[in-house]
C-alpha cells in the first residue's frame, strides 16, 4: 500500500512546475499535520508509536518533521553502532536507522548498543523501557505481541473517508480537484491523476490529524 506522507511537499514542488500544478491550502494542511505530531511527541508518543498509531510505514516522514520543528536533533553523526541483532529488522521495517532511534529518544548509540545487547523484560532502566514501547514484538513476547497487518487493516478503516471531485475547467484550461467539505483546498493541473495524488495525500493528512487530535486531550488513542 502506498503511503501519502512519502510524497510531501518537497517533492511535489519538483513537479508542479512541469505539471503547472497549484494546491491552495495544502500547506496549511501539512502545517496542522506537522503541529500535531508534535503536540503528539511533546505530549510523550515516541517516533515508533506515532507511527503505529497513524499506520505509517515509515518513520522517516515524522522524524524529519520532528526534526524540522525542533524537537529532534538536528544532525546525526554516522555512528559504527548499528544496534543489537533483535531490532535490525523491526527497524527496517520502519525505515529507521538506530542512530536515528537513539537521537529520537537523546540516547547515546553506544551505551544503547551495549545495554541491549541483553533483553531483559523486567529492567526498568529508561532505554529497556523505550525498547519494549518501541518494539513489542521483539521485547514484549507472549505478551500481547502486535500484529502489524491487523493493526494496519484497523487502521485503514478509522477516521473520516473522504470522497474526491476532479473536474475540468474550460476557463482555465485546467483541471480542478477539491474534496467536498475541505472547502480550503483546491487542487489545480494539467494531469489529473498528479491532481489526484495531490487530493489522496491531502486526504490522508486530514485522517491523521483526526486521529492524533485526541492526544493531550482524551487520550482516546490507544496503541
Amino acid at each position: 500500500m502506498l503511503f501519502p506522507e512519502d510524497e510531501g511537499l518537497y517533492a511535489m514542488k519538483r513537479t508542479d512546475r512541469e505539471n503547472e500544478m497549484e494546491a491552495t491550502g495544502l500547506r496549511e494542511i501539512e502545517e496542522e499535520f506537522g503541529d500535531r505530531l508534535c503536540h503528539a511527541f511533546s505530549s510523550g508518543k515516541s517516533v515508533a508509536e506515532i507511527v503505529r498509531m497513524t499506520g505509517c510505514k515509515k518513520a522517516v516522514s515524522v522524524y524529519k518533521v520532528l526534526q524540522r520543528r525542533g524537537l529532534i536533533g538536528s544532525s546525526v553523526k554516522r555512528s559504527r553502532f548499528k544496534g543489537p541483532p533483535e531490532l535490525e529488522n523491526p527497524l527496517g521495517r520502519m525505515g529507521m536507522s538506530f542512530a536515528q532511534w537513539c537521537n529520537s529518544w537523546r540516547f547515546d548509540p553506544k551505551s544503547a548498543e551495549a545495554e541491549l545487547s541483553v533483553i531483559d523484560a523486567s529492567s526498568l532502566a529508561e532505554i529497556h523501557v523505550a525498547a519494549r514501547r518501541d518494539f513489542p514484538g521483539t521485547y514484549e513476547k507472549g505478551k500481547g505481541t502486535l500484529n502489524l497487518e491487523e493493526w494496519e487493516r484497523e487502521i485503514n478503516s478509522c477516521g473520516t473517508v473522504h470522497s474526491f471531485h476532479i473536474d475540468w475547467d474550460h476557463r482555465l484550461e485546467r483541471f480542478v480537484g477539491t474534496i467536498p467539505g475541505v472547502e480550503s483546498l483546491s487542487v489545480v493541473g494539467k494531469n489529473p491523476s498528479f491532481v489526484m495524488r495531490v487530493l489522496f495525500r491531502a486526504a490522508w493528512l486530514l485522517k491523521v490529524i483526526g486521529m492524533l487530535d485526541g492526544i493531550g486531550k482524551n487520550q482516546a488513542i490507544k496503541i
